[in-house]
């Protein structure tokens, strides 16, 4: 408890710090950008956003960073990357990724500050349909900028992945780019859907292997296809990790070893 309450009182006034400090920075580097640089302006605020979220992700939580396992064997941008989302801590770990990209999603447009800074960097509102997220999305992959796409659509509250929807294979089909699972764990422990107090944790965002889509965007054969095969890795990594979690939790002993072959919990030996 007493860890959770000094992580709380350490974390949120520096949050609210890098946010304003970066917030009073940007007309600053805005203006040095038309100067200088020159650079497409949304481009430039995406790399922006990215530096905010990898302060927030991997400088300020130092007890105990963020980490990244790139399994996808290379990644030839541009790509989709379809994360599970369990906490709102997750859109600020892609931060971490080195390489220019944009989100497709909804609610943060209605967040007044986040909303102008989403507008400015060229990021998709789902909700304005489909036919926007087809056209921005091709143009964006087209200008080499990767996209991010959360499947479920909303967070879940149990941690289990839920129904995916089609936008992101689609997408994928149409535009023949791979798809990047993204499997991110401990995000939920650190803050999960109704919380506003984190819980000190250790968060993995784990790259697996690129899945390149073949068939047609119009066929829902083919679209159901790509999206089962991402689904199935997210849901093989997410299983692979809660048996790695039960056999460091639970000790060396036949009855725990009962509990790793049928998933009871603990305290529930006797019925093995």
């Amino acid at each position: 408890m007493l860890k959770k309450v000094l992580l709380n009182l350490y974390f949120w006034p520096l949050f609210s710090l890098v946010t304003l400090a970066a917030v009073l920075l940007s007309p600053v580097l805005l203006a040095g950008n038309l100067i200088f640089t020159r650079q497409p302006t949304a481009r430039m605020v995406r790399k922006c956003i990215r530096l905010y979220g990898w302060i927030l992700v991997r400088v300020i939580p130092f007890m105990a960073p963020v980490t990244v396992e790139d399994r996808s064997g290379g990644i030839e941008e541009p790509v989709i990357f379809v994360p599970n989302h369990c906490s709102s801590v997750d859109p600020y770990l892609f931060g971490m990724l080195p390489l220019d990209n944009a989100f497709v999603t909804s609610w943060p447009f209605r967040i007044p500050l986040y909303n102008f800074f989403m507008h400015l960097s060229g990021y998709i509102n789902s909700n304005k349909g489909w036919k926007h997220v087809l056209e921005r999305g091709s143009e964006l992959l087209g200008s080499g900028c990767s996209l991010i796409i959360w499947p479920e659509g909303h967070r879940s509250r149990d941690g289990k992945l839920r129904r995916f929807k089609n936008g992101a294979f689609q997408l994928a089909l149409s535009t023949g780019r791979p798809v990047v699972p993204v499997c991110v764990i401990g995000s939920r422990q650190m803050l999960p859907p109704g919380s506003r107090f984190l819980t000190p944790a250790r968060i993995r965002m784990i790259l697996l292997p690129a899945i390149t889509p073949s068939g047609r965007s119009n066929s829902p054969e083919d679209i159901r296809s790509l999206k089962m095969r991402v689904k199935n890795a997210l849901a093989e990594e997410l299983a692979g990790n809660t048996r790695a979690t039960r056999r460091q939790n639970c000790p060396s002993s036949s009855s725990c070893s009962c509990l790793h072959e049928t998933g009871r919990t603990p305290g529930n030996e006797a019925a093995c």
